[in-house]
């Protein structure tokens, strides 16, 4: 579980990282454009610049999935390891770990999921803990799905140096809105993992081995087979003649 925390943190620090960069890029975009327009620069000035925006759109979109499929089986192996502590006190089976990121049902699925999680995970004395960081990372995380497909918009569409401003504008709103969610994802996983790699917590390890658990083998007594006999009045008791 470690591990996956790991992995996730890290991938999601260098996907709010390459946003940040994109944002300042694209207002250097701008400015090439605004002189290039003007005759300040030339052609190949705008053609390297337009390429070096391509390959970091391509970096960033690489970034994001990754951390994203890893947040897929974060989000599954914890969804695991609460169904042992509490298989009846999920709102969603298993499977919508995957599923849940589907259109539409992906605007509220993914939060359940890891409300229910952050809920059974809570140790007793944290038990009734708000899991408003639960709610400000998904809030923050939608609102920066929402701005930035905004500004792929406006940016695929801009036609003059005051769209491109825009466009910019609106990358610098989703990078501030990137940062902001990626913090609070990484609090809600590490808090999470913590919580379910105390001693205490289930995992599926004790459940597959009992020893592993702390129970020890215990020999019980044996006992002698039961034989059921009939009454004497029955007639198999009498001797033949």
């Amino acid at each position: 579980m470690r591990g996956l925390g790991v992995a996730f943190v890290v991938l999601v620090s260098l996907t709010t990282l390459s946003d940040v960069i994109f944002a300042g890029w694209v207002w250097h975009l701008r400015d090439v454009l605004s002189d290039y327009i003007g005759e300040v620069v030339g052609e190949s000035e705008l053609d390297r610049t337009l390429a070096t925006t391509g390959l970091l759109e391509l970096g960033n979109i690489a970034l994001y999935a990754g951390a994203g499929v890893v947040f897929v089986v974060w989000l599954w192996r914890v969804r695991s390891n609460a169904d042992l502590v509490a298989p009846y006190e999920h709102h969603y089976r298993k499977g919508w770990a995957i599923w849940g990121w589907l259109p539409i049902v992906s605007l509220w699925i993914p939060r359940r999921l890891t409300v229910d999680v952050w809920r059974i995970s809570q140790p007793r004395h944290d038990l009734g803990r708000s899991h408003s960081e639960v709610n400000w990372w998904w809030g923050l995380f939608l609102g920066y799905q929402v701005t930035d497909r905004i500004a792929d918009r406006v940016l695929t569409d801009a036609e003059t140096v005051d769209a491109l401003g825009i466009g910019a504008a609106m990358e610098v709103l989703a990078a501030l809105l990137s940062v902001a969610a990626a913090a609070l994802a990484i609090v809600v996983v590490r808090r999470i993992g913590e919580w379910q790699d105390a001693p205490g917590f289930v995992t599926p390890d004790e459940i597959v081995s009992p020893t592993s658990a702390g129970l020890a083998p215990v020999d019980l007594p044996r006992q002698s087979p039961i034989v059921v006999a009939p009454p004497r009045d029955d007639p198999r008791w009498q001797r033949p003649e």
